[in-house]
């Protein structure tokens, strides 16, 4: 509260100024403790919104507790993913499902169904037992790859062999493949993904058709495509064609 002026004035043996003063006092007093009397009460408003805050931080807290088994799914399945060598979009095709469905299940943006989970590990190699079993393990890194450690990306069908070198790290950033183009085969046709692609052809000839462009490569020829553009890889000859490349993002 501020000082007040008058009481700063005050002249010793005047009887009307001292009581002028007591009144003043006694005001102040009032004052006084009228606002301690509200300051009382503040605190308990105070007090209050503490404890509504607590309650809701509580709840809180109780919620990302009642949805840390769904982000363990949503981690296991893209642990899963990655140590197949998989695209969302493989993924997604094999299970029958979209790879906007897979996408939000392993960001744990949606929960899937029991019969959407066994159909995702199935074509993952796992089960429900395994999946949720307490012996589940975080993979470990490897250093070497050896070549029955490649991960065969293409249909078991393809003339087109794309083995990826995969060291089972989840945090990699870089895809590595070793191709190999029977003679007179093809990718499929426009593929188009995110990231970019560069790669040494090793050993043979191959054409790489861009859009509308076709480019012809040789052994020793190198190439760098943002992969965002429909592209093909064609082995025109009738000798087999080897192919090693890097890739971002490590999976598509």
């Amino acid at each position: 509260m501020p000082a007040n002026p008058k009481l700063n004035s005050t002249t010793e043996g005047n009887v009307d100024n001292a009581s002028t003063d007591i009144d003043i006092n006694n005001g102040i007093d009032a004052d006084v403790a009228s606002d301690k009397a509200a300051d009382i009460d503040t605190d308990d408003d105070i007090s209050g919104d503490d404890e509504d805050e607590l309650t809701d931080s509580e709840t809180a807290m109780s919620a990302e507790n009642d949805e840390s088994p769904e982000e363990d799914i949503g981690k296991k399945i893209n642990q899963l993913r990655l140590a197949k060598g998989y695209s969302q979009r493989k993924l997604a095709k094999l299970s029958g499902l979209t790879n906007t469905s897979i996408s939000s299940i392993e960001r744990n943006k949606v929960s899937p169904a029991v019969n959407t989970l066994k159909a995702i590990l199935a074509v993952l190699g796992s089960d429900l037992t395994t999946f949720f079993s307490d012996e589940w393990k975080e993979p470990k890194a490897r250093v070497v790859v050896t070549p029955k450690d490649l991960l065969e990306l293409s249909e078991p069908s393809s003339r087109v062999s794309l083995k990826q070198v995969y060291n089972c790290s989840t945090t990699k950033n870089l895809g590595f493949l070793i191709e190999v183009y029977q003679p007179n085969s093809s990718t499929e046709e426009k593929i188009a993904h995110e990231g970019e692609e560069i790669g040494t052809v090793i050993e043979g000839k191959i054409l790489i058709r861009i859009d509308e462009t076709t480019y012809l490569l040789n052994q020793g020829d190198s190439y760098v495509i943002d992969t965002i553009r429909p592209h093909t890889f064609i082995n025109p000859t009738d000798g087999v064609t080897r192919i090693v490349s890097a890739h971002t993002p490590t999976t598509y």
